[in-house]
């Protein structure tokens, strides 16, 4: 059953890259879906595994639902591990609401501890990310497309003189840039 749990992680990387890449966003259909997906799947799955193993139980409804709440309660744990981790991150400024709500979702299929393993690598390959973005000088990554300029209000890049960050031009990366990595290194290791 774990690989289960991969593919639907898997599925739900995919796609919030995709959409991360292109728009910089990540929808909340795609994370609520897989969210829901998530608490599904290892509610049923606990549920398949004790009628499965419990042939000879006098009370198997019992068991059974004793199993699924086992399941959703591991499930549970591990969409409010990826919350609570990237909560943090989102008030910080150094993440989107998308991706704390991405975070949430995937530790739905994976839990605790895979969660806060791939949020860990994911923040350390943001870091060498944007350590190769100085590197290369913002200029360059911005007309390579390795980042892309901070939008004002108005839909016109920000300009000196202007509003709260005057003289300064904010830069950012799709953090699914970070992220695919940080699952790989997170399921290898």
């Amino acid at each position: 059953m774990m690989v289960f749990s991969a593919a639907g992680a898997a599925i739900l990387l995919a796609a919030a890259f995709v959409s991360d890449i292109r728009t910089m966003r990540i929808p909340n259909r795609i994370n609520f879906a897989a969210l829901a997906a998530g608490l599904l799947f290892h509610t049923m799955e606990s549920v398949w595994r004790e009628w499965s193993g419990a042939a000879h139980d006098p009370r198997p409804w019992l068991a059974a639902m004793q199993a699924a709440g086992q399941g959703l309660l591991t499930a549970g744990a591990g969409a409010g591990a990826g919350f609570a981790m990237m909560l943090l991150l989102y008030r910080m400024g150094a993440v989107g609401g998308g991706d704390v709500k991405l975070f949430t979702a995937l530790g739905s299929w994976i839990g605790v501890q895979e969660t806060f393993d791939c949020a860990v690598y994911a923040i350390l390959a943001a870091g060498a990310y944007g350590l190769l973005c100085l590197v290369i000088g913002r200029r360059r990554a911005v007309r390579w497309k390795l980042l892309r300029e901070l939008e004002t209000a108005g839909g016109e890049a920000a300009s000196p003189g202007e509003g709260r960050y005057a003289g300064i031009r904010k830069c950012r990366f799709p953090f699914m840039i970070a992220v695919i990595p940080g699952a790989i290194a997170a399921w290898l290791w």
